[in-house]
Order: structure tokens, then C-alpha cells, then sequence
């Protein structure tokens, strides 16, 4: 073969591999650092659930390029896990259904064709279980930010639950002290800004002195001393997202899909903070949790 017709071989060659190439494409793409096991985790059963070709990115890998990325790969969804994916995707064309996963609560957002899964466990959660297993414990107080919206308190009684708003942990403080004396409980809610060190202690401060009992929303609140509390399954929310995006991709649009709360939730308890307040953890739920402590 002469040189000139190697030439002529050899460049073909490369414009047929250059093309099968860019005609791959994936109809989901998933953002999350799937580095950290719990993430790495969720992307498994999403990817098991979803019959699409699926690709993940790293988010360092596609910020300020992720416009770009989606048409190369001719997505059909977008799965962002995490605040920093979800923020960076909510720029996206109109035109691209997006789906969030592992945020606290859903994000403020003016975007019409997005929904997702968000962590925090609704109240209405609380309630069924405490109706079900706490019948003394009747009225909840809440502490919340004024922009936290209804989604977290949907199905809550308005004669159950009493709402104090609140800019900042001193005005958390301040509400504490006005709840006080007319609720059965503290319910917390993932507010970062109301939640700081010094809120918290001058929480179980007048926790423990009032026998009021404080419900968290994390392990951690349990191990500091709150009765119990309901946080999000890791395993359910990744079937949880699936199935999501399964929906979303038959519908391909995103648009009239409510954000939902966790589906699937796993029970931490304190015994020593129920001895203390001399409240009767029933035996049911003591072989239902995932962790007891101390």
C-alpha cells in the first residue's frame, strides 16, 4: 500500500471511530461524588433500576461545563446528589428534566422542570409515630426559619403543632422559651442557621430541667440526647430516585412532579433521655431501631 493511500486509510479509520464516539450517548446523567460510599451506594440501586444508559460525573469534573456535557451525551435526565450539583445544574435549559437527591430540603428555585427527593423527614412522620406509640405526647413546638415552606409540614395538624419563626439562634432561643410551657415536645428541623452549639445546649438545658423532650433529625441529636428521631434510609432513597427517574423518563419532563420526602426511614433512640423523663419507650419500637444509645 502506498503512502498517499495509507494516508487516505488511516483517516477514514479515524473520522469512523471520531463518529461512533460522539454518537454514544447516555439518556441519564448522574452527579454526585460517588467517591463517598453513602453516594456511591444511592448511584448502585439507581443504576440498577434504570434500563437507560447511565453515566456519572464527578461534579469537579463538570463545573461550568455541564450545559456542554448533557448535549454531548444527548441526556434525557439529569441526577444531581448534593447541594453543589444541584446548584450548578439548576442553570440548565429549560428543556432538560432535572432530579435532586440529598438535599436537606427542596432548593429555591424559579425552575419549572424539576422535582427530586429531599431528606428531611416530613412532621406528619413524626406524628404517626407518636399517636401510634406516645400518646402523651399530643402537641409538637417547632422552630423553623420564616422561608421554610409547607412541604416540610404538610399533613401536619395545625391543633397538634404550634410554629415559632425564627432569623437566628437567637431568636431559636427566644422561641424555645415562648413554647415552653404549652407543648408536650420539641420537633427539630434541619435549620442550619438556628441550629449552632449554643441554641442546642440552651435546648436541652430546658429540655431535660422542663421533662419536655426534644425530637432530632439526626443520629447525632439522639447521642446528644434527644428522645428519638426518623432519618432518611439511604437504601430506600436511591430505589426511591430509580423508580423517580424511570417516571420521569417515560413522561420526559419533570415539570408536575412534586418534590417528595423519604420513603423509607431508619429509628434511632435514646433510653437514658426516656428514663430521665419517664417516658415508656414501647418494646415494638426498641426491635424496630437502628441504633439505641448511650
Amino acid at each position: 500500500m502506498s503512502g498517499k493511500r495509507l494516508f487516505v486509510f488511516i483517516s477514514i479509520t479515524f473520522i469512523i471511530l471520531l463518529s461512533a464516539v460522539q454518537s454514544e450517548s447516555s439518556d441519564v446523567i448522574i452527579i454526585g461524588d460517588f467517591r463517598l460510599k453513602p453516594i456511591n451506594d444511592i448511584v448502585t440501586l439507581i443504576r440498577e433500576l434504570l434500563p437507560s444508559e447511565v453515566v456519572v460525573y464527578l461534579p469537579k469534573d463538570v463545573k461550568g461545563i455541564l450545559n456542554s456535557v448533557v448535549r454531548k451525551e444527548n441526556a434525557k435526565v439529569v441526577i444531581t446528589l448534593g447541594g453543589e450539583p444541584t446548584n450548578d445544574a439548576l442553570s440548565l435549559p429549560e428543556s432538560v428534566p432535572l432530579i435532586y437527591g440529598l438535599l436537606i430540603k427542596p432548593p429555591i428555585a424559579k425552575r419549572q422542570n424539576i422535582t427530586g427527593v429531599y431528606m428531611t423527614t416530613p412532621v406528619s412522620e413524626y406524628m404517626f409515630l407518636l399517636e401510634r406509640h406516645f400518646p402523651n405526647i399530643r402537641k409538637l413546638g417547632i422552630v423553623l426559619e420564616p422561608e421554610t415552606g409547607n412541604v416540610l409540614l404538610h399533613e401536619a395538624s395545625s391543633t397538634s403543632v404550634t410554629l415559632y419563626r425564627a432569623n437566628n439562634s437567637y431568636e431559636f432561643i427566644k422561641g424555645i422559651n415562648h413554647l415552653g410551657g404549652s407543648i408536650d415536645a420539641f420537633l427539630l428541623l434541619p435549620e442550619k442557621d438556628l441550629l449552632t452549639s449554643t441554641a442546642m445546649e440552651e435546648l436541652y438545658r430546658r429540655s431535660f430541667a422542663d421533662k419536655v423532650p426534644v425530637i432530632g433529625v439526626s443520629e447525632k441529636h439522639v447521642k446528644m440526647g434527644s428522645l428519638f428521631a426518623l432519618v432518611f434510609d439511604e437504601s430506600g432513597m436511591g430505589k426511591q430516585i430509580g423508580e423517580l427517574a424511570q417516571r420521569v423518563l417515560s413522561r420526559g419532563y419533570a415539570s408536575d412532579i412534586a418534590p417528595a420526602p423519604p420513603e423509607r426511614f431508619n429509628l434511632y433512640l435514646n433510653i437514658e433521655t426516656a428514663k430521665a423523663m419517664k417516658i415508656s419507650i414501647p418494646a415494638e419500637l426498641l426491635k424496630k431501631a437502628r441504633g439505641i444509645y448511650p
